[in-house]
């Protein structure tokens, strides 16, 4: 009879332990409310800072384009250019 005692003690005591463990790894609600503001705050940074980021890459990407539009125009007019001056060459007899 003791050692049936002994057992359930020990069995008691176990899940005494087992359920002190889970308590201590618990968040309040108080806590969780914290840590979910706190996560929602840092999403909205993380937006707002990804927002700065393409408005960056947009305004570079503008840049890119406009260089491009300026590269096509002295290739143009080289091309017109180089046009006149055969077509002055051959007139000259060049």
């Amino acid at each position: 009879m003791d050692e049936k005692i002994d057992r359930i003690e020990k069995n008691v005591n176990d899940l005494i332990e087992i359920v002190v463990a889970i308590k201590d790894n618990m968040v309040t609600k108080h806590e969780f409310e914290e840590f979910k503001q706190e996560m929602t705050e840092f999403k909205s940074n993380t937006e707002a800072r990804f927002d700065a980021i393409d408005a960056k890459f947009e305004k570079m990407d503008a840049k890119i384009d406009r260089v491009q539009r300026a590269v096509d125009a002295g290739f143009e007019r080289q091309s017109m250019l180089e046009a006149r001056v055969t077509k002055v060459e051959i007139e000259l007899g060049v």
